[in-house]
């Protein structure tokens, strides 16, 4: 057994420290003798502190004594470091051009201007308030002209059909404005099935008014108009060909349809029979009427959704759920809705009274809470009665309990007819229950209120249902306002861009006839606050009336995200004390501002005392006629900014939109378009006054050309093309770098191993070298190296590696800050920063400098590494060793060094587990932070693991940490737990802070009654938003036509790997790809007696013959029968003609294959689907469901395990494989043993080869939370896939996809509920 030095004990008062020391003693007794407690006077303080030492903040019994620090192999690590910090500061200063940089904004001039936020903010709201203002008017001419149409049509029929189903391909065209097939020469109608005769259908009267608001205004995304008969008009015209378009008038904007109609909160509880008397025909009706109810509310509305049988079930087992109803948030959807997929029949008569009771008590209370006049119960059920006097029972429970209310309940109720089976009685039953007919039971009503019928609908088929059950608010008998309906942001079905919804009820003689409507694109409405000029420590927020957040600077841009926001108050995102006051005001007055402080402590001489200090300025303003606040947070307090003065332009600019003006010496910079005469300027959408304009207008010559002439004119006569102020000052005074980085590039040492350079200003003015071309999304400040720059103020900071979509393979960027000019260059941290700067190397570039600079890593045994501030490994012999491990993005200490790991978690002040939330998937992420601050040299305590002799010490002047190992034995004895199939902690109910564990989440749980959090203890920072996907835009032949490379390397002149690591392009080519697998599902790969070095598409990841992120794998069959050498004995003609037509066959299945992937990769990512910024947790495609009936339905593993929390209910893992020769992604989404085996292309899944049983779904438990089956196979107006299928609630459940076919799932035993078993990766530690 390993001697351990750390022991859980519940640390109590002093008094009983004796208990303490037994506990010792007893476990000595068992070979933990490690651990001595010398006896102590408790009653001197200065003895106290001395025990606290022994105890780590989590409650565990430690000893952080480490052993002495002796020289490694002969050197001073800490020598070692300084060393390291020389070169990488040398290489930002000389390489990148820091140092000239820097001088230039010395020297140029500034002025001050007076800090004016409130003048800021009140152009920014009314620019929002005019943009708002447009879509109103389109909506409100819409509404017009349809209801004009209306009284025509009283007259004269209106009912001319184009079914949008029956669209011919050939007649639509793919839209950049709708990412979609579209026709914009006429609208279409998405029809029900059954449509009363001569129903008034305006869509052909429409088409021309619609048009000529796309001219008035580009950016209106989708108009269209639903009739009270269920017509659905919709322009432009598509044939809706990502889902089931004869069902889609039963989805498409039901919500937006019934809250215009009924835009007054509704209070309703849907109770749905799930009894032995459903056939298994009605079960499923039943579910889907529910279903359809669930997503017809909005957050509006407050609702409960019960189950019943022989007893009542409920969607969560919280206090909340059991008791309230609760607003119709996403979130509570997707739970209702999982709730009602997972209900199974159960073998029991229905308690029908037993339901009507509780429905009454959650309904009186929430009226009685929310003063509200009447409320609704839905009864969805068969209504067959278990004997004659049930129905009298009934009757008698909602008379009794609707009297207690003064008969302000109304009772829908949805009979599910099987056609096979008579229904005369159990329609005139559920009947009588709509009607409340009492008398008919002799039954006495209890109140002399008038009774509010219901109504009784039957349904058999789900053809048109919702229509069905899509009327159901017309008991309540309101009035339907003309007041505009502003939906809150969701995923468009038909792009999965970003959206809002503004709606009117179009009305006739105060009745209304239908609905009008506008969908709006996201990143229109808030790209005045998305884009709000961060430079000077200040950000701006959107949120409603009601306090959900819109935006918010830990959003992702709308043109960037992909997930369906869930909806979540602003005070989860400014959580610091006292924002609760500023929240109310800004919900309570139009306009105002509020300064924040925040008390800080000191101690002088032993006397703590205390003051307030500013922490923040909040002002906000209204949007006019709209419910949206927008607000900006000051972070520092001034009266005065400075900004650039006005100074010469450029005589020669290169705009990077090099494929459309061409500059001299064009090239092709591995798979970017580029020039090597000049570096190019590329303005982000940040630069622009109308960001959305500028990414959604296209580019031509034309605006190239006044692009160019404006930011190089001196004279300041051309008119401004639409670019902020600051934007052609920071043009030019970025210019002058450009002689720096001509001179490295051509005669540096460092050219084979630098992929380009790159200076970007907060304004969004990003000049890059060599100069490329780069798509119109991309935008500098949200990328991981500018943020960890600005964290980072006047030190060298590094990345982790990632894929570089310019086809350097895995990269590391290397950063630093530029600050506003000072006359005397003196600068500190306190500075404003007014640039970055940054070069990407070759990530093998980074080991190879560790060996050119430390001998001792030459040495057999010992690993030298480097990891950032993060834990990630920066440099490692794993990144660069052709075993299948690597090279990857982002893998952790956690994972390549544990047993170091291990150990330096008991290191005082170095490492923290951290927690922070994500609101927009409801997950708690778990990470590590290192203190870069170190001071001396880290090694193994003297308690410690002792199998990996190490020594960590800080890199000065960066966020670097140089970490070497020397490995003693071959047995690990430790490993950092870590999930095999997702991101999901082994253990979410403790968090240790020094038992290892990798970076991992937990489930975030929202209280449904009031959006806060459900447990106290998950009150956590925000984390930060995602890292944005890059991209590289798709090129056509004409443009790189004749072009060669911008660099030429000859790879095959490298003779010896340390000549070949690192340099760009090349790969140091070890062991052979065989496109076969074993029975275990490993990679076959042999290696090569004779390594050599070729080009990355030859041999990618050091494997020959391995497959390419970029899809451009490629086989040199001479260089390779050259390179093995390998002899065979003669083969006679008969055996090389089979030969022959085996190699052909493969040949032929190859090249397919091969072409297959390369068309279906028009754009590469940087980052792997899965990772840890988690932005994709959608699948873009339904799964298919298993042919099971009543079991729901579920694509996964339900390997159910007692761990309380849960990975996030709205993520899933995509379909993301790694390339052969990369390693799954360790720190993100997949946990996967080393010898794994995930080699499908990017989009493609491949089958698992499983029991029959494997993944059969779990059986539903009444009393628990409900398994999550994937949604259902009907369209959803929220998006293709509204909830993600991989999901789950309380039960742990591995993806297909992602599950190594070897691993085995074991159920937990039911005799034992306290313990479970899971799949673990227990990470050793090669013996090198």
């Amino acid at each position: 057994m390993r001697r351990s030095s750390r022991l859980k004990i519940c640390r109590t008062p002093l008094f009983n420290l004796c208990v303490c020391v037994f506990i010792l003693q007893t476990i000595d007794i068992y070979g933990c003798s490690g651990i001595q407690v010398r006896k102590r006077d408790t009653n001197t303080h200065e003895e106290e502190e001395s025990l606290d030492d022994f105890f780590a903040s989590d409650g565990y019994l430690t000893n952080p004594e480490q052993e002495k620090v002796a020289p490694f192999g002969g050197i001073q690590v800490e020598n070692e470091a300084k060393k390291l910090a020389a070169r990488l500061r040398l290489i930002s200063n000389e390489e990148i051009g820091v140092t000239k940089m820097q001088l230039i904004y010395d020297q140029l001039p500034y002025n001050n201007e007076k800090a004016d936020y409130k003048t800021t903010l009140k152009d920014m709201t009314e620019r929002v308030k005019q943009r708002f203002r447009d879509y109103l008017q389109i909506v409100k001419t819409n509404k017009v002209i349809v209801q004009n149409l209306y009284k025509l049509h009283i007259k004269q029929p209106i009912y001319k059909q184009l079914d949008c189903c029956q669209l011919n391909a050939s007649d639509l065209s793919y839209d950049s404005e709708y990412k979609c097939p579209v026709t914009k020469t006429t609208s279409c109608d998405l029809l029900p099935y059954s449509l009363p005769g001569g129903s008034f259908n305006p869509g052909r009267n429409l088409t021309d008014v619609w048009k000529s608001n796309v001219k008035f205004i580009p950016s209106l995304k989708w108009q269209y108009y639903m009739s009270t008969d269920g017509i659905h008009n919709e322009y432009p015209g598509s044939n809706f060909h990502w889902t089931n378009c004869p069902s889609m008038h039963n989805v498409r904007h039901r919500d937006v349809y019934v809250s215009t109609m009924q835009p007054q909160s509704k209070h309703i509880v849907i109770l749905m029979d799930h009894g032995n008397s459903l056939s298994p025909t009605q079960m499923a009706m039943a579910r889907s009427i529910a279903t359809s109810l669930i997503a017809s509310f909005t957050e509006n509305d407050r609702v409960a959704v019960l189950g019943l049988a022989a007893d009542v079930t409920f969607p969560r087992d919280d206090t909340c759920v059991k008791n309230s109803l609760v607003p119709m948030t996403y979130e509570t959807k997707f739970y209702f809705t999982r709730f009602v997929e997972n209900l199974q029949k159960q073998e029991a008569s229905t308690n029908h009274s037993l339901g009507f009771q509780q429905a009454f008590k959650m309904i009186a209370t929430s009226l009685q809470q929310y003063n509200k006049e009447e409320g609704m119960i839905i009864y969805v059920s068969r209504g067959l009665l278990s004997s004659l006097t049930e129905a009298k029972d009934v009757m008698s429970t909602i008379a009794y309990f609707n009297g207690r209310m003064d008969n302000r309940i109304i009772i829908n109720t949805y009979a599910v007819i099987d056609n096979n089976k008579p229904i005369m009685y159990e329609k005139s039953f559920l009947q009588d229950i709509a009607d409340q007919n009492y008398t008919k039971y002799k039954v006495v009503s209890r109140s002399n209120s008038p009774i509010r019928p219901g109504q009784m609908v039957a349904v058999n088929n789900t053809q048109d249902l919702g229509m069905a059950v899509g009327q159901f608010y017309k008991p309540f008998n309101r009035t339907t306002t003309e007041d505009a309906m502003f939906s809150l942001p969701y995923i468009d079905n038909a792009d999965g861009g970003l959206v809002m919804s503004i709606s009117m009820a179009c009305l006739h003689n105060k009745e209304p006839i239908g609905v009008s409507g506008v969908d709006l694109h996201m990143e229109d409405l808030v790209q005045d606050i998305t884009y709000f000029n961060q430079a000077d420590s200040s950000y701006a927020f959107m949120i409603t009336d009601t306090g959900y957040t819109i935006m918010h600077p830990t959003f992702m841009r709308p043109i960037k995200t992909s997930m369906q926001p869930m909806h979540t108050d602003i005070w989860h995102f400014e959580n610091v004390p006292g924002f609760e006051k500023v929240r109310s005001n800004m919900l309570r007055h139009p306009d105002g501002e509020m300064n924040m402080t925040v008390r800080q402590f000191y101690n002088q001489s032993g006397v703590v005392t205390s003051q307030d200090v500013f922490y923040a300025k909040y002002i906000w303003k209204k949007v006019e006629d709209t419910p949206f606040i927008i607000s900006i947070k000051i972070l520092q307090k001034f009266d005065e900014v400075k900004h650039l003065d006005n100074h010469a332009g450029l005589p020669d600019l290169v705009y990077h939109r090099i494929d459309i003006v061409p500059a001299n010496n064009m090239c092709m910079h591995l798979k970017q378009l580029a020039t090597t005469a000049s570096s190019t300027v590329f303005l982000s959408a940040n630069s622009f006054v109308q960001p959305f304009e500028h990414l959604n207008s296209g580019m031509n010559r034309r605006m190239v050309q006044s692009y160019v002439a404006y930011l190089t004119d001196d004279t300041r006569l051309i008119s401004n093309p639409g670019f902020k102020d600051s934007v052609r000052n920071d043009v030019a005074a970025t210019a002058g770098i450009d002689s720096v980085w001509l001179n490295r590039f051509s005669a540096g040492e460092m050219r084979n191993y630098v992929v380009r350079r790159f200076v970007t200003t907060p304004s969004g003015v990003f000049r890059s070298f060599p100069g490329a071309l780069f798509h119109e999304t991309y935008d500098p400040t949200k990328q991981p190296w500018y943020e960890r720059a600005m964290k980072y103020p006047g030190q060298v900071t590094l990345t982790a590696p990632y894929l570089d979509v310019g086809g350097a393979g895995y990269i590391v960027t290397i950063s630093h800050t530029i600050y506003e000019g000072h006359p005397q260059s003196l600068h500190s941290t306190a500075d404003k920063i007014i640039a970055v700067m940054g070069m990407d190397v070759t990530l093998g570039y980074l080991y190879k400098m560790l060996l050119d600079h430390i001998g001792v890593c030459h040495v057999a045994g010992v690993r030298c590494f480097l990891i950032n501030d993060d834990g990630y490994m920066v440099a490692h012999p794993s990144l660069i060793e052709p075993d299948g491990r690597g090279p990857v993005e982002d893998l952790h200490v956690t994972h390549k060094e544990p047993l170091v790991a291990n150990d330096i978690l008991n290191h005082r002040h170095f490492v923290h587990k951290q927690l922070c939330n994500r609101y927009n998937d409801r997950t708690i992420q778990r990470f590590y932070t290192f203190n870069t601050s170190l001071d001396g040299v880290l090694t193994n305590l003297v308690h410690g693991e002792h199998c990996a002799r190490y020594q960590i010490v800080a890199v000065p002047g960066t966020n670097l940490f140089l970490g070497m190992i020397n490995q003693t034995c071959d047995i690990a004895t430790a490993f950092c737990p870590c999930s095999m199939v997702d991101r999901l902690c082994l253990n979410c109910n403790r968090m240790g802070q020094a038992e290892c564990e990798c970076p991992c989440e937990c489930h975030l749980a929202m209280d449904f009654c009031n959006g806060d959090l459900l447990k106290t203890d998950d009150m956590n920072p925000s984390c930060p938003r995602y890292p944005e996907k890059d991209e590289i835009p798709a090129l056509s032949e004409d443009v790189t036509a004749g072009l060669g490379q911008c660099i030429t390397i000859n790879c095959d002149s490298k003779t010896n790997q340390m000549d070949c690591v690192g340099v760009l392009g090349c790969e140091w080519c070890q062991a052979k790809f065989e496109d076969a697998y074993t029975s275990d599902g490993s990679e076959l790969r042999n290696p090569l007696p004779r390594p050599f070095c070729a080009s990355q598409a030859t041999c990618f990841g050091g494997i020959v013959g391995a497959a390419t992120p970029y899809g451009d794998r490629v086989v040199f069959a001479e260089e390779m029968d050259e390179s093995l050498e390998t002899k065979s004995a003669p083969v006679g003609p008969v055996a090389g003609g089979i030969m022959g037509c085996f190699l052909m066959l493969a040949l032929g299945i190859y090249c397919y294959r091969h072409r297959v992937h390369r068309n279906q990769l028009q754009y590469i990512s940087t980052i792997p689907e899965n990772q840890n910024r988690h932005s994709q947790f959608y699948e873009t495609e339904d799964l298919d469901l298993p042919d099971e009936n009543g079991d729901g339905h579920t694509n996964f593993v339900l390997a159910t395990f007692e761990n309380p929390a849960s990975i996030s209910p709205y993520r899933v893992n995509t379909s993301y494989r790694r390339p052969a020769g990369g390693d799954s992604d360790h720190g993100y989404s997949t946990m996967t043993p080393h010898d794994d085996s995930e080699h499908a292309s990017l989009p493609c899944l491949e089958p698992l080869i499983v029991g029959k049983d494997r993944y059969k779904p779990g059986v539903h438990t009444p009393s628990k939370m409900p398994t999550i089956p994937p949604p259902p196979s009907v369209a959803s107006r929220r998006s293709r896939s509204p909830t993600p299928p991989q999901t789950r609630l309380s039960v742990y459940q591995p993806i297909i996809e992602q599950t190594d076919p070897s691993q085995t799932v074991i159920d937990t035993p039911p005799q034992a509920p306290h313990c479970f078993q899971a799949n673990v990766q227990v990470h050793m530690v090669d013996s090198h």
